[in-house]
């Protein structure tokens, strides 16, 4: 698969098929995305690969430990508070749940059927596969972007296999239940995990496209109507 039909295909799916991903799948996966840039070439990410028995405990204990501790119980100083959101981020998080909630027929004043899909999220979307990131907590808050980096470069490698992954920030709130079953080590923050397998087409959630700001929006561009600058030769459609 071309890079820029990986990009333009790729997408957050919350529903995938049971079809089982062999490990050699995601070991070539994890050797493509470690090739990853990162500051003074720390690598410091650290991943936990489960499936099968191991990934049922997982989901397991931390819906235990989620029903045991209410939402926030778990100190992340690293995690914005979404009420002191600024905008437009408040706003484009807010759209997006409406339009996923519109997508699944859910209604937004029906608390029961946005919890049961919040749920979901704990089973990975029903994908065979979850990958947990973690980072040494002495690169916090430095190396997050570097962690960022090599997450996006395993969704992207993930397309050359014909799979898709939804990358999981709730993890965070239940990282205690996370740290005990993969026996992970306390020196080690729980970033993300991402859910990891072959997409359910039909699924109405994997249907619904997000708006993305144009490049207008979010980009300035300095200096290059200074005198004397020429652009060099360079096809717009990433042959040149």
């Amino acid at each position: 698969m071309e890079l820029i039909e990986a990009i333009e295909s790729r997408l957050s799916a919350r529903a995938f098929l049971p079809t089982p991903v062999p490990r050699a799948t995601v070991e070539r996966i994890l050797e493509l995305a470690r090739l990853a840039p990162s500051g003074s070439n720390m690598q410091p990410w650290q991943v936990d690969v489960v499936t099968g028995a191991v990934r049922a405990r997982l989901i397991e204990r931390a819906l235990a430990w989620a029903q045991e501790h209410p939402v926030g119980s778990n100190e992340n100083p690293l995690r914005g508070d979404p009420g002191g959101f600024r905008q437009p981020y408040k706003q484009r998080r807010f759209d997006c749940g409406m339009r996923l909630y519109a997508a699944l027929g859910i209604d937004r004043r029906d608390k029961v059927a946005r919890e049961q899909q919040l749920l979901r999220n704990f089973h990975f979307f029903d994908a065979p596969v979850g990958l947990m990131f973690s980072i040494h907590r002495s690169l916090l808050p430095g190396q997050l972007g570097d962690l960022g980096i090599f997450m996006g470069h395993v969704m992207l490698a993930a397309r050359e296999f014909g799979l898709h992954t939804c990358s999981q920030g709730f993890w965070q709130d239940v990282s205690p239940a996370v740290h005990e079953v993969l026996d992970i080590a306390p020196e080690y923050y729980v970033y993300n995990g991402m859910a990891l397998g072959l997409i359910d087409a039909e699924h109405p959630a994997n249907r619904l496209e997000m708006p993305r700001e144009p490049v207008a929006g979010f980009a300035r561009f300095l200096g290059f109507e200074e005198p004397g600058f020429e652009e060099p030769g360079f096809d717009a459609a990433g042959s040149g």
